[in-house]
């Protein structure tokens, strides 16, 4: 299974094998980490 989302919005990109509810837990641990998650790639990208 893999899903892909944009995160500046939040949007889903790609889905192969989730189920929808499956996708709203995915984006709701999203958007609960959306800055967390934000900081790390920048760190990893050498972004400010």
């Amino acid at each position: 299974m893999l899903c892909k989302f944009w995160l500046d919005p939040t949007t889903l990109c790609h889905n192969h094998g989730y189920a929808p509810s499956e996708l709203n837990r995915i984006r709701a641990l999203i958007d609960t980490y959306h800055d967390k998650i934000v900081e790390a790639w920048d760190e990893h990208c050498g972004q400010n």
